[in-house]
C-alpha cells in the first residue's frame, strides 16, 4: 500500500504524520501517495470532486483524489498538519521547451488544487516555475506568481503571504537577538552586533541567493532540525557545524582581498593594488575556543528559531538600515567603544538632503574619510532626494552614475560596512541576474581601508582637488592627539604627491584639525564638505589653522547640534560647511548660522522617535533653499541667522550662539541638557584646560606686540579724525518708513538695531547714511562708553558718536581697542552721557615705525590678538556660567 512509503521515509515513526523541517513548514518528499491516502493520515484537507480548467497538455486523472503529488509543504496548526503547497520534481533538464513547461505546470496545478492548496510549483533542478492556482482556475488560463528566486522557505513564506517586495521592519528581532546573546555571553555592544550582524546575513542570504551558489547544506534553513537528530545525522551541534562549514563558505562567497576595479580611486588616493581585506562576516560572539562551542547550541538554536519566527528577510524596512547600530548602541552603558564610529541616523539624513546630491554631475565623487559603518555612503542610496538608483548591475558589473567612497582604518568597520552595503542593496541580491562577484565588486569599490600606517590611516594619502562632495563625522580628540603630529614628523618620502610634514604644518589642537587640512585639500574648486566638529574647535583662538582653512576655503554654514546629540559625548557639536574657493579673490559669502535644539528623536539612550519635534530637519530645509536663493524659510525662522563672512575671520570664534542675545536665546528654549557627573568632571577639565592653554599663548602674544614704540594722538587732531554726532530719529518715525538701511542707537549688543528705515526718507531729515566704515561711541544710557566698529551701510542716532578714520594707516580695530581703554581710564562708563567736545579730548597710543610713520601693521597684528584675547575671556565665561547652571544627572 502506499502508506507503506510514508512509513519508509519516516513520516509515521512517532505514530502521527511528522514531515522534514522546512523552515517554518514541514516538507513531505513523497510521489506514490495519492492525495486520498494523505488525507486519511492526518493531513487536513477537503479535495473538491473535480478540477474545473482546461487542461490542453496534462492527462489530468478523473479524480482529484487520486492525484500524487512530489512534494507536498505543510504547516503545523497546534495539532493539524494543513497544507499550503505542493511541488513537481522533473529531471534536469526536462523543460526544454514550452510545451514541456506547460505539462508540468499543469500537472503542479492539479495537484495543487486537488490538496485545496494556492502554490503549485514545478522544477526542473535548474528553474523553479510558481503556479497561483487560485488566479489561474479562475480565469482558465495559467497564472504565475512573479518571483525569480530558487524556490526555499523564505519563498513559500512569501508567497502565502503575498509580501515579497513588502518592507518589514526587523527591529524587534534585533531588539530578541541582542537579549539572547548579551545574556549567554556578556559581550560587548560591539561583538554583540558582529554577530547579531553575521546571522542577519545567513537568514538574509540564505533567503535570496539562488541554490548553485548557496547550496542548501550551506543555508539557514539546514540548521533548523530537530537537535537530537542533527547530531545524529552530523557527528555535532548546528552552532559547531555552522562554525565548521557554513561559514567558510560564505568566506569563500565574499573573499578577503577582491581588488578594487576603480582606477579613479587609485588616482585619487596616489595608492595602486588597493584590495578589500576582509570578509563580510568576522565576529562571533559565541566563538571563544572549539571546546566550549557546544555549550551555546541552545542559544544559537533560540536565535536561529527568532529568525525562523520573523519570517523571509527580502525587502527591508530602510528605517531598519538606518538604526540598526543605534538598537545596538543604546543597550550599553559602554557605548563609546562603538560610539565614536558612529553618526546618529537622524544627522546623517538632514546632512545628506542639505549635500543636494542629485545635482552631481556623473562621475562626481561624493567622500567619507573616516566613513566607520558607512552611513554617509550608503544612506544617499535611499532618499528620492540624494542617489536613488545610483547603483547597477549590467553584464555582471556594478555601474556608478556617482561614485562613493568610504575610507576606514579598522578592519571591523570595514567589514560592518560591506554588510552593511549587503543589506542596503537587498534588492540587487533578490536579483538572480546579479551576480555574487558582481556585489563583491561593488563592495570593494565603495569602501577602501587605508591602513599601511595604523596611526594616521586616511591622513596618510591625501586626496588633492578631486572630490565634489565630502560628507563626514571625524574622530575628535585632543588629549593624545599628538601621536598623529609624531607618526607625520616620521613619515618618509611623498605621500600622493605631498610632504605630509609641510601638509598639515596648520596649527590647531586634535586630530580634528589634521582632517579639517585634509578635506580642505580634497575638494575641487567648488566643492563643499559638510562636517561634524565640536565645539572646541570652533570656539577656539589659535587663528593658524583657520587662516589656512580660509585660504583655500569659504564657510558656508555653522549649525549647532543639541547637547548628548551622538551616543558617546555630552560635547556640543557642529555641522560646519565649507565651500572650495575657485581663486584667492573670490568673494566670501555670507554665512547660515543656526541653532538646533532637537532631531526628531529624544537624546537619552532611549532615542525615542520625536518627529515633531525636529528642528535639525526644519534647518536643512532652510538650508537647501537659501543655497538656491530662497530665503522664505530662513526669514521666518528664530533658530537662524545669516551672519557676514567678517564675522567668520580667522581670528573670530565660529560657533553661533553669539548671533543671538540672552533674551533671545532664553526665548527659543535653549538650555543645557542635563549631564552625568563623570560627563561634566571630563568636559569640565578639558574647558579649563583649553583656556589655560590659550590664555598663556595669549599673554605671550601680547607681550611680544606690546613693546612696540607708540605714539600719543589726541581725537580732536583733525588729519587724523572727524568725531560727530549721529542724527535724532524717532523710533515712531522709523516704523512709519520701513525700508532696507538698519539704525543703530545705543544699546548694549553691537547686532541691536532700532530699527530699518527708507533710504530716502532719512536723507530727507538730515540723516548721513554710512557707507564707510566708522568707530561709534555709545554716549547715552546704561550702555555709555561701549566702542563697536561699524562696517556696513547704516543710519546713527543721536545717542551715538562717531569717529571717521581719515588717514588709511589707522586701523579701525585697533582704534577701537584704544578707545575702549581711553573710555575705561577716563572714568565715562560711570557717567550718564558723554558729549562730542569730551570724545574730542580722549587720546589714544598709535604703534608707530622708526621713521615716526604710523605702523598699521602691527595695528592690525595687536587687534587680531586682543581680539582672540577678549574670545578667550568669553569663553572663560561661558564655561563658568555652564558650571554654575549645568543641571547633573
Amino acid at each position: 500500500m502506499a502508506n507503506e512509503e510514508l512509513i519508509q521515509r519516516g513520516y509515521l515513526a512517532s505514530g502521527s504524520l511528522k514531515g522534514d523541517t522546512f523552515g517554518d513548514f514541514e516538507l513531505l518528499n513523497i510521489g506514490a501517495t495519492s492525495v486520498k491516502e494523505l488525507v486519511s493520515v492526518g493531513v487536513r484537507a477537503t479535495p473538491p470532486a473535480s478540477v474545473d480548467f482546461p487542461f490542453a497538455h496534462y492527462k489530468a486523472p478523473k479524480k482529484p483524489i487520486a492525484a500524487k503529488p512530489d512534494r507536498v509543504f505543510l504547516r503545523r496548526v497546534l495539532d493539524h498538519l494543513v497544507p499550503v503547497g505542493t511541488g513537481e520534481s522533473k529531471a534536469p533538464g526536462k523543460h526544454k521547451t514550452e510545451k514541456d513547461k506547460l505539462i508540468s505546470a499543469e500537472q503542479a496545478l492539479y495537484a495543487a488544487a486537488a490538496l485545496g492548496v494556492n502554490i503549485g510549483i514545478t522544477s526542473d533542478g535548474t528553474k523553479d516555475i510558481y503556479i497561483d492556482v487560485k488566479a489561474s482556475l479562475k480565469n482558465k488560463v495559467l497564472e504565475y506568481f512573479d518571483d525569480q528566486r530558487d524556490f526555499n522557505p523564505a519563498v513559500l513564506s512569501n508567497l502565502l503571504a503575498g509580501d515579497a517586495g513588502v518592507t518589514k521592519d526587523p527591529k524587534p528581532l534585533a531588539e530578541t537577538t541582542w537579549q539572547l546573546i548579551w545574556h549567554a555571553t556578556k559581550a560587548e555592544p560591539k561583538e554583540c552586533l558582529l554577530t547579531f550582524v553575521e546571522l542577519f546575513l545567513l537568514k538574509f542570504l540564505s533567503d535570496n541567493l539562488p541554490t548553485v551558489t548557496l547550496p542548501e547544506a550551506y543555508r539557514f534553513y539546514f540548521l533548523l532540525e530537530d537537535p537530537a537528530t542533527f547530531i545524529s545525522k552530523h557527528g555535532m551541534t548546528a552552532i559547531e557545524y555552522y562554525v565548521k562549514f557554513i561559514r567558510p563558505k560564505f568566506q569563500e562567497l565574499f573573499p578577503i582581498d577582491v581588488p578594487t576595479n576603480d582606477s579613479a580611486i587609485s588616482s585619487m588616493l596616489g595608492l595602486v593594488d588597493i584590495k578589500s581585506p576582509t570578509s563580510i562576516i568576522n565576529g562571533f560572539a559565541f566563538y571563544k575556543s572549539d571546546d566550549t562551542l557546544s555549550g551555546y547550541n541552545r542559544t544559537f538554536l533560540e536565535i536561529l528559531d527568532a529568525f525562523k519566527k520573523f519570517g523571509p528577510l527580502t525587502a527591508i524596512d530602510p528605517e531598519f538600515k538606518l538604526r540598526l547600530y543605534e538598537t545596538f548602541l543604546r543597550r550599553s552603558a559602554r557605548q563609546q567603544k562603538l560610539g565614536q564610529f558612529f553618526t546618529p541616523r537622524n544627522v546623517v539624513r538632514p546632512m545628506i538632503r542639505m549635500a543636494q546630491l542629485s545635482k552631481l554631475p556623473d562621475g562626481a565623487t561624493v567622500l567619507d574619510p573616516a566613513a566607520g559603518v558607512g552611513g554617509f555612503v550608503l544612506e544617499p542610496l535611499l532618499f528620492d532626494e540624494a542617489l536613488p538608483d545610483n547603483i547597477e548591475f549590467v553584464s555582471g558589473k556594478p555601474k556608478r552614475r556617482i561614485r562613493t567612497i568610504g575610507l576606514d582604518v579598522d578592519l571591523n568597520l570595514h567589514m560592518l560596512a560591506k554588510a552593511n552595503m549587503l543589506i542596503h542593496l537587498a534588492e540587487a541580491v533578490r536579483n538572480p541576474a546579479v551576480t555574487v562577484a558582481a556585489l563583491n565588486q561593488s563592495l570593494s569599490d565603495t569602501f577602501v581601508v587605508v591602513n599601511r600606517n595604523d596611526t594616521l590611516g586616511s591622513l596618510e594619502y591625501p586626496p588633492r582637488d578631486t572630490v565634489d562632495v565630502i560628507l563626514t563625522n571625524p574622530p575628535y580628540v585632543t588629549q593624545g592627539s599628538a601621536i598623529y603630529k609624531k607618526e607625520i614628523a616620521e613619515v618618509k618620502g611623498m605621500r600622493n604627491g605631498v610632504d605630509l610634514r609641510d601638509y598639515y604644518d596648520n596649527g590647531g589642537l586634535g586630530v580634528e584639525a589634521l582632517f579639517i587640512r585634509y578635506i580642505s585639500g580634497a575638494l575641487k574648486p567648488g566643492g563643499r564638505a559638510f562636517i561634524i566638529v565640536p565645539l572646541g574647535m570652533l570656539n577656539r583662538t589659535e587663528p593658524r589653522p583657520k587662516s589656512a582653512l580660509l585660504r583655500e576655503c569659504n564657510i558656508l554654514a555653522s549649525i549647532q547640534l543639541p547637547r548628548n546629540t551622538f551616543f558617546n559625548t555630552s560635547q556640543k557639536t557642529y555641522i560646519l560647511v565649507i565651500e572650495r574657493r575657485h581663486t584667492k579673490v573670490d568673494p566670501r559669502p555670507p554665512i547660515f548660522c543656526a541653532i538646533a535644539r532637537s532631531i526628531g528623536e529624544t537624546l537619552d539612550w532611549q532615542r525615542i522617535p520625536s518627529p515633531d519635534e525636529n528642528d535639525l530637519d526644519d534647518i536643512a530645509s532652510a538650508f537647501v533653499g537659501f543655497s538656491n536663493g530662497d530665503d522664505t524659510l530662513v526669514s521666518s525662522s528664530t533658530l537662524i541667522r545669516i551672519a557676514p563672512a567678517d564675522d567668520f575671520t580667522a581670528d573670530d570664534r565660529w560657533d553661533v550662539t553669539r548671533f543671538w542675545s540672552d533674551d533671545e536665546l532664553v526665548e527659543l528654549g535653549e538650555r543645557e541638557s542635563a549631564v552625568s557627573r563623570m560627563d561634566f568632571v571630563n568636559e569640565a577639565r578639558q574647558g579649563i584646560s583649553e583656556v589655560f592653554d590659550e590664555l598663556k599663548s595669549s599673554q605671550e602674544e601680547l607681550d611680544n606686540l606690546t613693546h612696540a614704540p607708540m605714539a600719543n594722538f589726541v581725537l580732536s587732531n583733525k588729519t587724523l579724525f572727524n568725531v560727530r554726532s549721529g542724527t535724532r530719529v524717532r523710533g515712531q518715525d522709523i516704523r512709519q518708513h520701513p525700508g532696507e538701511v538698519p539704525i543703530f542707537s545705543c544699546f548694549r549688543d553691537s547686532r541691536i538695531e532700532k530699527g530699518r528705515a527708507d533710504r530716502e526718507w532719512l536723507e530727507s531729515v538730515g540723516m548721513t547714511i554710512e557707507d564707510k566704515p566708522i568707530v561709534t561711541v555709545n554716549a547715552n544710557g546704561a550702555s555709555v562708553g561701549k566702542v563697536y566698529v561699524r562696517d556696513e551701510i547704516c543710519g546713527i542716532t543721536d545717542d551715538v558718536i562717531i569717529i571717521d578714520v581719515l588717514d588709511v594707516l589707522i586701523d579701525l580695530d585697533f582704534l577701537a581697542v584704544q578707545l575702549r581703554s581711553a573710555v575705561a581710564a577716563g572714568g565715562f562708563l560711570y557717567e550718564a552721557k558723554l558729549f562730542v567736545a569730551r570724545v574730542k579730548g580722549l587720546t589714544v597710543s598709535l604703534p608707530i615705525r622708526s621713521d615716526g610713520s604710523l605702523d598699521i601693521e602691527h595695528q592690525k597684528k595687536i587687534a587680531a590678538a586682543v581680539k582672540r584675547f577678549d574670545n578667550i575671556r568669553l569663553k572663560l565665561s561661558e564655561l563658568g556660567k555652564w558650571g554654575g547652571e549645568a543641571r547633573i544627572a
